[in-house]
């Protein structure tokens, strides 16, 4: 329940931009996110997510539709293969956040729509935040050459809830 969470989210963030590491403004509908591309982005970056960071994924999904106009993303859209689920787990990340869904749709996993939720939350109690916007905090970390920084994310507080919106603030 988010109630369980009133004290919100305070901890040290890492962003993977995908389309950085890639070479484009943007992933294609179909692109899937796999752990080589989380320890490539590391390795690029020489930084490592620590027990307790929040990894934070961009798929520029926020890009493409200023660039081609809004889709079904629930029909196609880039976002990491369950098996990241496992490298959060081995990582110690505490939470993850995209900028879809975190999910690669359509489900590579037969009659489960949402296995990255499903391992995440249910099976690691790992809380997932869908759908922000890091457009902005791409560009600023790409400026300074920052890829990991305070994040910040209080929800409100739902009595019974299983989600919440949230303002989510990041300090460099």
């Amino acid at each position: 329940c988010i109630q369980n969470m009133s004290a919100g989210i305070v901890s040290r963030a890492v962003l993977f931009d995908i389309p950085a590491l890639k070479r484009v403004p943007y992933l294609e509908p179909g692109t899937v996110i796999t752990v080589a591309d989380l320890d490539a982005w590391q390795r690029l970056h020489n930084i490592t997510v620590e027990p307790g960071d929040v990894v934070l994924i961009r798929t520029g999904r926020w890009a493409r539709e200023q660039a081609l106009g809004g889709w079904d993303v629930t029909k196609g859209a880039a976002g990491p293969h369950p098996a990241v689920a496992l490298w959060l787990h081995e990582h110690g990340a505490a939470a993850m956040g995209g900028d879809v869904s975190n999910e690669y749709c359509p489900s590579v996993v037969p009659g489960v729509s949402e296995p990255l939720h499903e391992l995440s939350i249910a099976a690691m109690g790992m809380p997932l935040m869908d759908n922000l916007d890091f457009e902005e905090l791409a560009r600023v970390a790409a400026a300074s050459k920052r890829w990991a920084f305070m994040f910040v994310g209080a929800p409100l507080r739902v009595r019974g809830g299983s989600g919440s919106l949230i303002n989510p603030i990041v300090v460099f």
